[in-house]
C-alpha cells in the first residue's frame, strides 16, 4: 500500500459566512493543498477575478458545488431551492457546470433530487437521463461528475440513491465514464458490509467527503470534526486505499448555529473559521496514519 500523503481539501460551506477571498487565505494557511469551490460563493460579474484569485492561492480544485445540484427537487427546499420542472432544473444545472468548470475542478458533485410524486422508474429515468446530459458537457469541458449517496433518516429528502448499492446501480444506468461516486462518509458510513462495498467502488470513487457522526446527531446539520464522532475513519480510508482510490479527501462539515432552526451551542461554525480548519487538519492527519494496511 502506498504510504504517501493523501489529497487533503476543503469544501468552502464548513465556512459558510466567509467570502471566496477569505476561503482561499484560510485553507492555504491551514496547510490543506486543495478547496472546493461553492457556486454560491461566486459573485455575478467577477468570475475572472475570483479565478485570478484562486491561481494566485496556488490551490488545486477538489469538488465543486453547483446551485443547481440536482434533476429533481431537494424535499423541503432548505438547501438548494429551485423549480420543481425537471427539464428547467436540468438546464440550471448545465449552467452551473459550465461555470463551475471555469475553475478546473477535478469533479462537480450532484444529487438526484427527490422521487416524490414520481414512480421509481420515472425518477430513475428522469435523473438518470438529465445527468448524462450534463455530464457529456462536463467531460467536453475538462470535469465529471459525482453523484452523492444521500442518507434519508434525517428529514432532508435531497436523492433517492441512499446506499452505495444503489449509487452503483445509478452509475451504471447514466452509464458514462464521466460519471462516478461522491463518497461522503456521513451519509453510508453505517451501511452493510460497508467496507467490503467501499473497496469494490473506490475505483468508481472521484470524492471522499469527510466529517463525523455523533451519536446521535441532533439534526441533519450536526456534524463532527473527523475523530471527534463514532464512524471509523481509518477503517474507511484503508478500504478506499486498498481499492485504488487515490483522489480527494474534502472536509465538509455542517454544524447549524441557528441558520437552519436548531442553535446548537457548541456549533462548529461558531468558531473562528482558522481554528476549526487547523483542528480538523490535524485530526485527519491522525486519523491517515491509523488507517488499515
Amino acid at each position: 500500500m502506498s504510504s504517501h500523503s493523501p489529497l487533503y481539501s476543503v469544501c468552502p460551506l464548513t465556512m459558510p459566512d466567509t467570502t471566496f477571498e477569505a476561503d482561499l487565505e484560510l485553507v492555504r494557511a491551514s496547510g490543506a493543498s486543495g478547496i472546493g469551490i461553492a457556486e454560491g460563493k461566486l459573485r455575478d460579474g467577477e468570475d475572472r477575478a475570483q479565478l485570478a484569485a484562486l491561481k494566485a492561492s496556488g490551490l488545486r480544485v477538489a469538488g465543486g458545488i453547483p446551485a443547481n445540484l440536482a434533476p429533481l427537487p431537494l424535499r423541503p427546499p432548505v438547501m438548494y431551492p429551485g423549480p420543481d420542472d425537471p427539464a428547467v432544473r436540468i438546464g440550471l444545472l448545465r449552467e452551473s457546470v459550465e461555470r463551475l468548470a471555469a475553475f478546473g475542478p477535478d469533479c462537480i458533485v450532484v444529487t438526484t433530487g427527490s422521487s416524490e410524486g414520481y414512480s421509481k422508474d420515472e425518477a430513475w429515468s428522469i435523473a438518470a437521463d438529465g445527468i448524462r446530459d450534463v455530464a457529456r458537457v462536463a467531460a467536453d469541458l475538462g470535469t465529471r461528475l459525482a453523484v452523492e449517496v444521500v442518507r434519508g433518516d434525517l428529514g432532508f429528502d435531497a436523492s433517492f440513491v441512499r446506499t452505495l448499492t444503489e449509487a452503483s446501480e445509478f452509475i451504471e444506468l447514466v452509464g458514462e465514464p464521466s460519471v462516478g461516486l461522491c463518497y461522503d462518509v456521513y451519509h453510508v458510513w453505517d451501511s452493510p458490509d460497508l467496507l467490503q462495498q467501499t473497496e469494490q467502488l473506490a475505483a468508481q470513487t472521484f470524492l471522499v467527503q469527510v466529517s463525523d457522526w455523533p451519536d446521535p446527531p441532533r439534526s441533519l446539520a450536526d456534524r463532527r470534526i473527523p475523530g471527534e464522532g463514532i464512524i471509523d475513519l481509518p477503517a474507511i480510508f484503508g478500504a478506499l486505499q486498498r481499492g485504488g482510490y487515490d483522489g480527494w479527501y474534502e472536509l465538509e462539515i455542517f454544524s447549524d448555529d441557528g441558520r437552519w432552526g436548531d442553535d446548537f451551542p457548541d456549533s462548529l461554525w461558531k468558531l473562528p473559521p482558522a481554528e476549526l480548519l487547523d483542528r480538523s487538519q490535524q485530526a485527519f492527519d491522525l486519523l491517515w496514519a491509523k488507517r488499515a494496511q
